[in-house]
């Protein structure tokens, strides 16, 4: 991340294993948004989940070898290397404190409404902007939406929501809190009906995950033996 960058987009995850859905929610992400870089950032070892988990180091690999083909996309060790359970605030606070560019953090509306779970939530808005992605046929609806922003006040009473309105097909919400402001955004994307725990359980039938993953991620699966 050398050059300057105006908006980095954040992708972080476990990516148990890294599949095309990832790679085309991203790219669609980055081009409805202007996003001048995605940045992947597999976890180390996730909080909410434990089994069935790849080694890190494989998972970063493998994150590598899907993205190495798209100029726009690039790749961060930082929670891998700092070793401990993956917090997302702390990655948050680590990149805004090292780039210049406008955060815009990547997630589904299904992990989004249970982020009150999450360490410090308030916080989270204070480093980035949030990009909430509804998949076809999982629609989360602006009502929903706001009902579950309300309950986060009430959670969190020194974070408010204040709806903007909608351009195109994207909702948008203004973040306020004690010295910062940023922006939530609902927007749709493809749903491909790929998942990470049905390729697990593919692989463990001994079914093939082949147009599920990139070519050199299933190698590397199969190399490696993992989810077997």
């Amino acid at each position: 991340m050398a050059e300057e960058l105006d908006r980095l987009g954040i992708f972080g995850g476990t990516f148990n294993p890294i599949h095309m859905g990832h790679l085309v929610v991203a790219e669609e992400v980055r081009e409805r948004f202007s996003l001048d870089r995605i940045l992947f950032v597999p976890s180390y070892l996730p909080p909410h989940k434990s089994v069935d988990v790849a080694p890190a180091r494989d998972r970063l690999a493998m994150v590598r070898l899907a993205i190495k083909g798209n100029p726009f996309f690039g790749l961060s060790d930082l929670e891998v290397r700092r070793g401990t359970k993956s917090y997302t605030v702390d990655t948050l606070k680590d990149l805004a404190d090292k780039v210049k560019a406008r955060l815009y953090f990547l997630i589904g509306s299904e992990a989004f409404l249970h982020l009150h779970t999450w360490r410090e939530p308030p916080e989270l808005f204070k480093y980035a902007d949030f990009v909430v992605m509804e998949r076809a046929g999982r629609e989360v609806t602006l009502e929903e939406l706001e009902d579950y922003l309300a309950e986060f006040h009430g959670r969190f009473s020194q974070v408010e929501f204040y709806y903007h309105g909608k351009v195109e097909d994207v909702q948008i919400f203004s973040v306020q809190g004690e010295g910062f402001e940023s922006r939530l955004y609902l927007t749709p994307v493809v749903n491909i009906g790929i998942s990470s725990t049905g390729i697990r359980k593919r692989l463990r039938k001994g079914m093939s995950i082949k147009y599920r993953v990139p070519d050199e991620v299933e190698t590397f699966i199969s190399e490696r033996g993992l989810y077997r």
